[in-house]
C-alpha cells in the first residue's frame, strides 16, 4: 500500500474559520478521509486554539498529533510539549501512543480538548495532570444515533453545544461537550445526491444565533467527479433546526470558508476541485462565493473566477492569513506527471502547488517566494492568532511545523518524526 493510499485510509482533514469553529485536527489535504470510504475529502483543515486542561498553572502546554504508517499497520501519538518553536524536543516514548489514525478535537476558548477513535465513532475528554500527563476522561459514543465514523470537523455554539457533521450520515449530532451527553440530531435529507457524498464544510460562519454551512458534492468511490454546486445550511442554533438550504449553481467543489477581519466571509473551491477542473471532472471553474458580514446568504452580485488572481493558473483551498488576507494555493501543471487514470487525489498529493496570498480588500494575489511547490494535502492550523502549516518529508516520516503568518514571512519551527496532523495549545 502506497503512502498516499494510507492517509486516505487513516487521515482527514480540517478546517477552521471564525468563531467556534472546532477544530478536529485531521490530515486535510486533497485526498484524505476518515469515514471508511478512502475519500480525498481534504481541504486545509486547521485546528488548533486549545484552552486549559488541568496540569500544572505555569508555563505554555501544547498537545502536538502525529501519526506513522507502514504497510500493516498506522499508530497515533499525541505529544505534550512545551514549545512549538524550533528546536524543542518531540520523544515518540514519552507520548501518549494510539492503536490506528485517531485524531485530536479541540475546542478554542473552551477550556476543552479530546481524542476521537479511530474505529468507532467515540470521543474521549483528556486532561493533564501535575506532570503534563495526559489524562483520560469521560467519553461519548455517536454510534447509537447511527454514524458510522468521526469526521475532522465541529462547529462550537457554546461551552454546552457543540455540533458534529456527520456526512455519511447526511446529519448533525447535536452534543454537550461538558456533561458528554448527544442531545439530538438534525436531519440533512436535502443535502443529498445520489452517488455523492455531501461534504458539509470544514469550517463555519455565525450571524447571530443563524450558523451556516456550506456542502460540496463529491464522488470519489466511482467518477471521481465533482458537482457544479454549492448548498448553503443555515441553522437556528436556538431550536437546532434547519431555517434554510440554498443552491447555487455558480461554484462548485467548496470545502472551507475562511471569515476576514472586514467580517465578510469567503467561500472557495478546493484545490481538489481545481485538479477536478483540470482533469475535466468538474464543470464549473474554480471560484469564490461572498457572504457579507451583516448577511446570511451568498452574496449574488460577487462571484470571482481564482483564474483572474493567478494569470489563468488553477487556484484553491484558502487558509486564513490574518487581516483581509487569505492564503492560496495555484497549480503548476510543468511540476505534476499525470496519466489518464490520474485520480483528484494524485494531483492535489504532487509537490506542484505554490503558495500564494490574496488580498481580498484589494483583490490583489502574489506568489510568496519563500516557500517551495508541495502538496496541496496540508494541514493548517491556527494557534494563538497565528497560523501554520507543515512541510511534509519525504514518505510522511518527518514534519516541519511552518508559520504561515510569523513577521516578515514565513518562519520554520517544530520538527516531529511522522506526519504531524493535529495541534493545539492547552494552556
Amino acid at each position: 500500500m502506497s503512502v498516499i493510499e494510507r492517509k486516505q485510509r487513516s487521515s482527514n482533514r480540517t478546517g477552521a474559520t471564525a468563531f467556534a469553529l472546532a477544530l478536529l485536527t485531521g490530515v486535510l489535504g486533497s485526498g484524505c478521509g476518515d469515514d471508511g470510504t478512502s475519500n480525498p475529502a481534504g481541504q486545509s483543515g486547521g485546528a488548533g486554539q486549545g484552552g486549559g486542561g488541568g496540569g500544572q498553572d505555569g508555563g505554555d502546554a501544547f498537545i502536538v498529533a502525529t501519526r506513522v504508517w507502514d504497510d500493516t499497520a498506522t499508530n497515533s501519538y499525541f505529544h505534550v510539549l512545551p514549545s512549538i518553536e524550533p528546536g524543542t524536543e518531540v520523544d515518540p516514548s514519552q507520548a501518549l501512543e494510539i492503536p490506528g489514525s485517531a485524531r485530536l478535537f479541540a475546542f478554542g476558548g473552551l477550556g476543552w480538548f479530546g481524542i476521537g477513535e479511530a474505529e468507532a465513532p467515540t470521543i474521549s475528554r483528556y486532561t493533564l495532570d501535575g506532570s503534563n500527563k495526559l489524562v483520560k476522561g469521560d467519553s461519548i459514543s455517536f454510534q447509537p444515533f447511527g454514524v458510522q465514523s468521526l469526521w475532522p470537523t465541529n462547529y462550537i455554539i457554546s461551552s454546552t453545544k457543540v455540533y458534529h457533521p456527520d456526512r455519511a450520515g447526511e446529519q448533525i449530532v447535536v452534543w454537550n461537550p461538558t456533561t458528554m451527553e448527544v442531545e439530538g440530531t438534525i436531519p440533512l435529507p436535502d443535502t443529498h445526491r445520489e452517488g455523492y457524498l455531501a461534504l458539509y464544510a470544514y469550517g463555519s460562519v455565525l450571524r447571530g444565533k443563524t450558523l451556516l454551512i456550506s456542502v460540496g458534492w463529491f464522488d470519489w468511490k466511482t467518477t471521481d467527479t465533482i458537482l457544479p454546486e454549492t448548498g448553503l445550511i443555515a441553522i437556528d442554533t436556538e431550536t437546532d433546526t434547519v431555517v434554510r438550504f440554498d443552491v447555487d449553481d455558480r461554484c462548485g467543489g467548496i470545502t472551507q470558508p475562511v471569515e476576514t477581519a472586514s467580517g465578510d466571509a469567503y467561500f472557495v473551491s478546493s484545490a481538489l476541485a481545481g485538479a477536478a477542473y483540470h482533469l475535466d471532472r468538474l464543470e464549473s471553474e474554480p471560484c469564490a462565493l461572498r457572504i457579507l458580514k451583516d448577511a446570511d446568504a451568498f452574496d449574488p452580485d460577487f462571484h470571482l473566477l481564482l483564474s483572474e488572481l493567478s494569470d489563468g493558473a488553477i487556484m484553491g483551498d484558502p487558509i486564513p492569513a490574518g487581516g483581509d488576507g487569505l492564503f492560496l494555493r495555484v497549480f503548476e501543471p510543468d511540476l505534476a506527471t499525470i496519466e489518464e487514470e490520474t485520480k483528484t487525489s494524485g494531483v492535489t498529493s504532487q509537490p506542484a502547488w505554490h503558495w500564494w496570498r490574496w488580498d481580498t480588500a484589494t483583490n490583489e494575489a502574489a506568489a510568496i517566494g519563500e516557500l517551495a511547490p508541495s502538496p496541496a494535502n496540508v494541514s493548517f492550523f491556527e494557534v494563538d492568532g497565528r497560523v501554520f502549516t507543515i512541510d511534509e518529508g519525504s514518505g510522511s516520516t518527518e514534519s516541519t511545523l511552518i508559520e504561515l503568518t510569523a513577521e516578515g514571512g514565513p518562519k520554520l519551527g517544530l520538527k516531529t518524526p511522522g506526519y504531524l496532523h493535529g495541534l493545539a495549545k492547552v494552556r
